[in-house]
C-alpha cells in the first residue's frame, strides 16, 4: 500500500474531497467515465492540481480518457489507507450523538460508527441504532480488536481534554474535534483536526460585510 503521509497534507485533503465526491456519484449513478477537468470543475480545485495530487495514488485512466469512476474511487479508498466500513469512535452526550446520526449518516461517507461514549453519566445504555452509549471513563477499556484509530469528538468544551487524554491512552491516534475550544494540549503522537466554528463564523462575517452606506442588493 502506498504510503499516505509522503503526501502533502493539501493533496490528502483534496484526495479525501475526490474521494466523498466519487462516493455520491457512485450512490445516485456514475458517468462512465470522468475528467480531470471535470473533478476541477465540480470541486471548485484548480485542475493542474486534480492531475497532481492523482498521481500520488498511482497509475489511473488514460491521458485525455479520463478516468471510471469506481477504480479511481477504490485506488483513492486503498490510497488513503481506508476500507467499505473505517471503524472510528464517536464522543458526546446522547443528544449529541444522535443529532450527529442526522447530520452526518456514517454509513453514506464508508466509515463506521464502533463505539460510542458520553460524558453524561445518566447517557450510559442508551441505545442509538445498534451501539449502546458508554461512560466516558470506559474509554480506557476500549476493545483494542476494533481497530480503531480515529474517533470524532463532539463532547462538551469542559471534557475535551479529558477526552484526548483518555483517546490517546486508549490507542486512538486522530480525532476529529468540532466542539468549539480554542485551544487544547495535544497528546503526543495523536493528529488533531479541529473545526473551529466561532472562529469560522467570525472570518466569514468579515469578508460578508456590507461597506458603510452601501445598503444592501435588491432584486
Amino acid at each position: 500500500m502506498p504510503d499516505g503521509r509522503n503526501a502533502p497534507d493539501a493533496t490528502l485533503y483534496r484526495l479525501s474531497l475526490y474521494h466523498c465526491y466519487l462516493g455520491e456519484l457512485l450512490r445516485v449513478g456514475a458517468p462512465e467515465r470522468i475528467t480531470s477537468s471535470e473533478l476541477a470543475r465540480e470541486l471548485g480545485i484548480k485542475e493542474e492540481s486534480v492531475r497532481r495530487d492523482i498521481s500520488f495514488v498511482g497509475e489511473i485512466g488514460r491521458p485525455g480518457a479520463g478516468y471510471r469512476p469506481e477504480d479511481l474511487y477504490r485506488e483513492i479508498t486503498r490510497y488513503l489507507g481506508l476500507s467499505e466500513e473505517y471503524p472510528i469512535v464517536l464522543v458526546g452526550t446522547a443528544r449529541m450523538l444522535e443529532s450527529l446520526q442526522v447530520v452526518f449518516p456514517s454509513e453514506r461517507y464508508g466509515v463506521k460508527p464502533v463505539a460510542l461514549f458520553s460524558e453524561i453519566p445518566e447517557d450510559a445504555g442508551t441505545r442509538i441504532g445498534d451501539l449502546t452509549v458508554q461512560h466516558l471513563t470506559d474509554l480506557a477499556r476500549l476493545d483494542a480488536d476494533l481497530g480503531v484509530s480515529v474517533a470524532l469528538v463532539a463532547c462538551s468544551p469542559g471534557w475535551v481534554q479529558v477526552t484526548l487524554d483518555l483517546l490517546a491512552n486508549a490507542g486512538v491516534t486522530g480525532v476529529l474535534l468540532i466542539t468549539p475550544v480554542i485551544h487544547v494540549r495535544k497528546p503526543e503522537g495523536m493528529q488533531i483536526h479541529q473545526v473551529r466554528m466561532p472562529c469560522d463564523i467570525k472570518s466569514l462575517a468579515c469578508k460578508c460585510q456590507v461597506p458603510v452606506g452601501a445598503g444592501r442588493p435588491t432584486d
